[in-house]
């Protein structure tokens, strides 16, 4: 078990030594040169190596290989480990490889093509090193830098090396599959907890912490405070707010007594409780509805729930085409920060930076003609398509290319047959965030796939700017139907086919559902168009004519 020092231990105030892969802390020293000296005779004495001084304040960085890795079984992708990479949002991606420089170009364009994020790609310069012995002396270069989390590794040798310099390995199928799941429930803790966490760790600077306080709570109060709190921390502050209730009946836990706080309040605090017993009720109370949603939010994937599902938005706005010569150049946005969608059912809002992570990753996103990947008006690799944040939104400027449908592109948006945007993007997991019954949605982060222009039938068109596409999975999700089902017969009906009895039944039960009867008549704004039609028949006609509507929005899907 390799031994290390530390400066960021919170269980000590000057260096503190530690082990790989354990919060044990076997010595606090008030210089580094004393905290060196214990960690190479405790390394000497257990014959392992000492790893020096890892630096754990420094950026955060996820280390990842390629062959056997991200690409398993010949060239299929390992979407499982992808998914796992995108849990880390903020989170840098180095991908660390035996292959040469000298591939460099086939490699890059392989790992975009497959829609890798990574923010860094590593060769090995030359044929000098083999390839653990390269991954060997880049983990301890990085190391000096970067506080490495986690590399992921096929090869066993590799693996080793990464922990022989302190970081955690795995082989790609100890990847937690839970992670790699998009969590619908808004894990960031109420304002009252993170007031409570930073009064606390006010108190554990100044000493009044008691002595069985773990570093871990620390970590974790300090995470509470910037608005962080995992899925398994929220079960354990229910389970450990209700063991400890009893320590706010001491005398100390009385803001009268002369001795407050008491180490159960400090404590108390930390795991975002204020020290009295109403207060930890109350995030008592709250963190049992958010452990009863995350389970419900379990038994709908268990049943076959939609999880980090493609989604599509479409965004009406002014294009501008700009001609020079014979070039084309596009200019718009994509998306606009803050602004209020149509109900999807939910209200959803992008936060500015919500893209800031694709932007950075060195994947070729594309600007397509309605969605349709053979229709390419543009490409980031290439130049032709720039994309970039400003205040207002995801701005797009992409120079048309001089083909029939480059060409045709630029005479529907000149007459105006085509009026927006949309992209495709997935969200990844803490990507959004949804407020307590479930109504509102903030993307904070996306995972940018394409995007598109000549979307001549948004769904939804946004008095305000923005328009958004129904997503099948929704109507899945609402309806009770089979995907596979209601996919077969919208594809029939997209290309003028019979469909059978049963299949006109999914049709009309999808339909009844997204226009039921009740609702057109209760609606007052429904009234007939025809004077002399009676008002039954105009009911008729207005039904007949949304679903209709309704069946379009469908389609659209598709």
């Amino acid at each position: 078990m390799p031994y290390f020092i530390t400066q960021e231990n919170a269980d000590c105030s000057g260096w503190a030594v530690m082990a790989i892969d354990s919060d044990e802390v076997f010595g606090c020293h008030t210089t580094k040169q004393s905290a060196i000296d214990q960690a190479v005779a405790i390394s000497l004495a257990e014959e392992v190596e000492f790893l020096g001084e890892r630096n754990e304040s420094g950026p955060q960085v996820v280390v990842t290989d390629i062959d056997g890795t991200i690409f398993i079984d010949g060239n299929k992708t390992n979407e499982n480990l992808l998914a796992y990479l995108d849990s880390f949002p903020d989170t840098s991606i180095f991908v660390v490889t035996g292959r040469l420089e000298e591939d460099r170009e086939r490699t890059s364009n392989e790992l975009t093509d497959a829609g890798v994020r990574f923010d860094d790609l590593i060769m090995r310069p030359d044929e000098s090193l083999t390839s653990n012995e390269f991954k060997a002396e880049t983990a301890v270069r990085l190391m000096e830098t970067y506080n490495v989390m986690i590399a992921v590794d096929n090869d066993e040798g590799a693996r080793a090396a990464y922990r022989a310099a302190g970081i955690t390995a795995l082989h790609p199928n100890e990847v937690p599959a839970s992670r790699a799941e998009a969590r619908a429930v808004d894990l960031t803790p109420p304002a009252y907890m993170v007031d409570a966490a930073r009064k606390g760790l006010e108190w554990f600077a100044e000493g009044l912490a008691g002595d069985d306080l773990t570093g871990r709570t620390v970590r974790e109060a300090r995470d509470m405070v910037d608005g962080q709190v995992s899925e398994d921390k929220w079960v354990r502050i229910a389970a450990w707010i209700s063991r400890h209730l009893v320590d706010l009946d001491s005398p100390d836990a009385n803001p009268d007594s002369d001795n407050y706080p008491s180490a159960g309040v400090v404590a108390h605090a930390l795991w975002g409780s204020d020290g009295g017993k109403a207060g930890a009720r109350r995030v008592l109370s709250y963190a049992e509805d958010i452990i009863g949603r995350i389970e419900a939010e379990n038994t709908n994937r268990s049943k076959g729930g939609t999880v980090s599902k493609i989604e599509t938005r479409v965004f009406t706005n002014d294009f501008e085409i700009r001609e020079t010569g014979d070039s084309m150049t596009l200019t718009g946005y994509a998306a606009r920060f803050n602004e209020p969608s149509e109900p999807l059912p939910f209200i959803e809002r992008i936060a500015p930076g919500a893209f800031k992570r694709s932007l950075r990753a060195k994947n070729d996103i594309k600007l397509l003609w309605n969605h349709d990947s053979s229709m390419v008006l543009g490409s980031t690799r290439a130049g032709t398509l720039r994309l970039s944040e400003d205040e207002l939104g995801l701005r797009v400027e992409a120079d048309l290319p001089s083909t029939s449908f480059g060409l045709d592109a630029k005479i529907s948006i000149q007459r105006g047959d085509v009026t927006g945007f949309s992209f495709g993007f997935t969200v990844p997991p803490n990507g959004d965030t949804w407020n307590a019954d479930g109504t509102h949605r903030t993307l904070k982060s996306v995972r940018l796939l394409e995007v598109s222009t000549g979307v001549a039938f948004p769904a939804y068109p946004s008095t305000n700017g923005t328009a958004q596409v129904r997503s099948l999975e929704d109507v899945v999700m609402a309806v009770g139907v089979d995907y596979d089902a209601l996919s077969l017969v919208l594809g029939k009906v997209a290309a003028g086919e019979p469909i059978t009895y049963t299949e006109k039944e999914i049709m009309e039960l999808v339909l009844d559902a997204l226009c039921p009867e009740e609702d057109m008549q209760a609606d007052p704004a429904m009234m007939p168009m025809d004077e002399a039609m009676t008002e039954q028949n105009g009911l008729d006609q207005l039904a007949l004519h949304r679903k209709k509507l309704a069946l379009m929005e469908l389609l659209e899907t598709l």
